[in-house]
C-alpha cells in the first residue's frame, strides 16, 4: 500500500529530498537511509534491529538542560574590568593580563575579584572599543563647537609606518581652562600637502568636529605643512580665510643653531659625535675611562668630581647639543689624558685622531665660545616646550636672546635700541664691531691669557666666533619673524598689560579684524575699558593675576551684582586668540610615548590599539593624573557590551603570518 508521508506522525520519518538521485520517496532521519513509501516497507524498517537500537540510543541520551538564569554583569564588575584594562594600557603589556587575572582571583576570594573573568582578548577589546572611543568622545563633546587650533606633525614608527599626529587646543567651558589634548593618529603613506589635507578633512568630519571652527595650525616649519604656495596650511585656508599659521619656535631654534654651527671647523662636530660612539657600545672602554676619571679626581677631602655619562648628538633632540658640549668640556682633561693612554694601547685611527684633537687647545676654545650660547638657546627652548607659555614674558624672552647675541658683536648704538633696529641692520657690515672688540665671554679671554696661542691663531678663532654669532642672528631673523610679531601682539593680553591704567587701546589689539565683526568693536571696547574699573585682587588669586590663560578664563565666568556676564564677549575673543599654538612640543611628546609603546619587540601592534593606548596615556599625562584616580564614565558603561566590545573596525587589519613586518 502506498501512503503519503505528510502528517504521518512518525518523528523519524520524512519525505526524501527530491534533489537526491534516488527513486525512493521516504527517508529515515535516524538511520540515514532511503525507503519506499509503502506501509509494509516502513513497518519492516521500524521493527528492524538496527533501527530499534538507534532509537534506544536517542531516548537514553539526557535532554539538554535549560538555562535557568542569565548572569548580568553589574556596574561594580564592569568598573573592576575597566580599571584593570586602563591600568594595563597605562603601565604594562596587555599579555600580562592573562596572569594578572589569575593572581587577583586567587587573592580575592570572597570579594568581587573572585568573579573576575578577563584575559588579553577582553582587555584589548575594552581598550580599543570602550575606553579609547569614550575618551575621544569626551574631547569632541568638550570642544563643543568652540574655536580650536590643530597642532600637527608626522613621524615614522619602528615598523616603518608613517603617522600624522593631531593635537587640539581649545577652551573647555566645562573645566574653565584652555586645554591641549591628543586628538588622533592618522596612518599615511605619502606626506604631500593634498594627501594630508584629505586625511585631516575626513578624520575631522568622522569624529564630529567642524573645520569651520579651526582658527590656527601649528607646524614644525616643513614646506608641505606651512609653505606659502601649496601646503596643508594654504589648503585649509581656503575654507578658513582667517586661519593663522604658527611655526614651532623649538624647531626654529634648533635648526638655527644647527645651521650656524657649520661655520666652525668640521672636526668640532666630529668630537661631539665620536666621543659618544667610542664609549656607548663597549663596557670595557667605559670601565677603563671610569678608572682614569676616578684616578684623576680622587680627593682626600671627599669632594670628588661627579662623573657624567656622555650624550649623543642628535638632529631631532632639541636639547642634545648643549648637553654634549657641556659634558665634553667638563671631561676635557680626563679625556685628554685617557686617549693619550689609549693610542699607546690600541692601533686605532679614530683614537689617534681624538687624541690629537684633545691636545689641540683651539678646539677647547671653540667649545668654550659655543657653550654659553647653547645654554641660552636651551633655556628659551625649554620655555616654549611648555604647553602654556606665559605670553607676557614670551616676547621678552625672544627679544632677550636677540639682544644677548647682538651685544656680543654689534655696536652699542644699535644694541641700546629695540630689537627692530637690530633686525633692520643685520645685513649692514658697518653695524658690527671689529673682531678684536667683540665679546666672546669672560672664560674665553681668561683661557687666551693662560694658553700659549699665537696671535694669528687667536685671530682665526675670533673670526670664526664672529661668523658663528652672525650666522645665528641671520638664521633667527629668517626663521622667527612671524612668531616674533605674534608674541609681540599677544603680550597685550597679559594681566600686567591689560590691567595697567595705560593699557593699549582696543583698536591696537591683535586679531580684532580677523576674529571679530566690525559691528562688535564698540561693544567690546566698552568691556575692554571696564576691566580697569574692578579691583581684581579681591576676586582673583595672585596666581590667576599672573597667568594670562587663567585670568581670561575667570573673566569668562565673571558676573556683576545683577548676575550678568559683563566680560563674556571680550573674554571669548581673547580666549580664542590664546588658543593659537606656540610650539609643536606636545606632538613630539606624543611621538615619544609612541616609541615607548611600539618597540622592536611589540612591532606587530595594530593601528587601533596604538591609537587607543596613545589616547589613554596622553589623557592622563595632560590631566597630571594616574590610573588610580580613574573613574569610568557613563558612556564606558554603556559601551561595555558584546556588540560594541567585539566589533572589528573596518580599517583594522590583523597580520596572518607576519611577513609584512620587519621583526619576528
Amino acid at each position: 500500500m502506498y501512503i503519503t508521508l505528510k502528517n504521518i506522525g512518525l518523528g523519524w520519518l520524512c519525505e526524501a529530498d527530491k534533489n537526491d538521485n534516488n527513486v525512493n520517496e521516504a527517508f529515515c532521519k535516524i538511520c540515514k537511509s532511503f525507503l519506499r513509501a509503502h506501509q509494509t516497507d516502513l513497518k519492516k524498517h521500524s521493527n528492524g534491529k538496527t533501527h530499534i537500537a538507534k532509537m534506544k540510543m536517542i531516548v537514553s541520551e539526557p535532554s539538554q538542560s535549560k538555562i535557568s538564569n542569565i548572569i548580568i554583569i553589574t556596574n561594580e564588575q564592569k568598573e573592576i574590568d575597566l580599571k584593570l584594562a586602563l591600568y594595563v594600557a597605562t603601565h604594562s603589556s596587555i599579555r600580562n593580563m592573562d596572569h594578572l587575572t589569575d593572581i587577583l582571583k586567587s587573592i580575592g576570594k570572597g570579594s568581587p575579584l573572585s568573579n573576575l573573568k578577563m584575559h588579553r582578548t577582553k582587555c584589548s577589546s575594552l581598550i580599543k572599543n570602550v575606553i579609547g572611543p569614550s575618551l575621544l568622545e569626551n574631547v569632541v563633546n568638550d570642544c563643543n563647537g568652540n574655536p580650536f587650533s590643530l597642532i600637527v606633525d608626522e613621524s615614522t614608527d619602528v615598523s616603518v609606518v608613517k603617522y600624522l599626529c593631531l593635537c587640539i587646543k581649545y577652551f573647555s567651558i566645562q573645566d574653565q581652562k584652555i586645554k591641549i589634548q591628543f586628538l588622533g593618529l592618522i596612518e599615511v603613506e605619502k606626506c604631500t600637502a593634498d594627501l594630508l589635507y584629505e586625511h585631516i578633512c575626513k578624520y575631522i568630519d568622522r569624529i564630529g568636529l567642524n573645520l569651520k571652527n579651526l582658527i590656527g595650525i601649528g607646524t614644525n616649519g616643513a614646506s608641505n605643512l606651512c609653505g606659502r604656495n601649496h601646503s596643508l596650511f594654504t589648503l585649509l585656508r581656503q575654507q578658513n580665510p582667517n586661519l593663522q599659521i604658527v611655526r614651532c619656535i623649538c624647531h626654529s631654534l634648533n635648526n638655527a643653531i644647527s645651521k650656524a654651527a657649520d661655520v666652525f671647523p668640521s672636526h668640532i662636530d666630529f668630537i661631539c659625535r665620536v666621543v659618544f660612539n667610542w664609549f656607548h657600545i663597549s663596557p670595557l672602554r667605559r670601565a677603563e675611562y671610569k678608572n682614569t676619571f676616578d684616578l684623576l679626581n680622587t680627593n682626600t677631602n671627599g669632594k670628588n668630581k661627579k662623573f657624567h655619562q656622555f650624550h649623543q648628538l642628535s638632529g631631532t633632540r632639541w636639547l642634545a647639543r648643549s648637553y654634549v658640549v657641556s659634558t665634553i668640556l667638563e671631561h676635557w682633561f680626563e679625556l685628554k689624558t685617557h686617549f693619550k693612554y689609549v693610542v699607546k694601547k690600541e692601533k686605532c685611527y679614530i683614537a689617534r685622531t681624538l687624541n690629537e684633537m684633545f691636545h689641540d687647545d683651539i678646539n677647547y676654545l671653540y667649545l668654550i665660545i659655543i657653550k654659553p650660547i647653547l645654554e641660552e638657546f636651551n633655556r628659551l627652548n625649554l620655555t616654549f616646550q611648555k604647553n602654556f607659555v606665559d605670553i607676557g614674558k614670551s616676547y621678552d624672552d625672544i627679544c632677550g636672546l636677540y639682544m644677548f647675541l647682538a651685544k656680543k658683536i654689534m655696536k652699542t648704538t644699535l644694541t641700546s635700541s629695540d630689537i627692530n633696529n637690530i633686525r633692520q641692520n643685520i645685513s649692514n657690515e658697518s653695524a658690527y664691531l671689529p673682531v678684536d672688540k667683540c665679546n666672546f665671554g669672560i672664560q674665553y679671554y681668561q683661557l687666551i691669557n693662560t694658553l700659549k696661542i699665537a696671535s694669528d691663531t687667536k685671530h682665526v678663532v675670533d673670526v670664526k666666533a664672529l661668523a658663528f654669532i652672525k650666522a645665528l642672528l641671520f638664521e633667527l631673523d629668517k626663521r622667527l619673524p612671524d612668531n616674533l610679531k605674534l608674541f609681540q601682539e599677544l603680550q597685550y593680553f597679559s594681566p600686567k598689560q591689560c590691567l595697567n591704567q595705560l593699557h593699549p587701546k582696543f583698536s591696537n589689539l591683535p586679531f580684532i579684524h580677523k576674529f571679530l565683526e566690525q559691528s562688535m568693536f564698540s561693544f567690546l571696547e566698552v568691556q575692554w575699558e571696564n576691566i580697569l574699573n574692578i579691583t581684581w585682587s579681591i576676586h582673583l588669586s595672585e596666581e590667576e593675576l599672573n597667568d594670562s590663560h587663567a585670568f581670561w578664563a575667570k573673566l569668562y565666568f565673571f558676573k556683576d551684582a545683577g548676575g550678568s556676564f559683563i566680560f563674556r564677549d571680550l573674554s571669548e575673543f581673547v580666549l580664542k586668540v590664546l588658543c593659537l599654538p606656540s610650539s609643536n612640543a606636545v606632538v613630539e611628546r606624543i611621538f615619544s610615548i609612541m616609541n615607548a609603546i611600539k618597540t622592536r619587540s611589540r612591532n606587530r601592534m595594530n593601528f587601533s590599539m596604538l591609537d587607543s593606548l596613545l589616547r589613554i596615556r596622553s589623557s592622563f599625562t595632560s590631566k597630571t593624573k594616574c590610573c588610580t584616580e580613574f573613574s569610568p564614565s557613563k558612556a564606558m558603561y554603556d559601551k561595555f557590551n558584546s556588540n560594541i566590545m567585539y566589533s572589528k573596525p573596518e580599517n583594522e587589519s590583523i597580520p596572518s603570518s607576519g611577513n609584512n613586518y620587519i621583526y619576528d
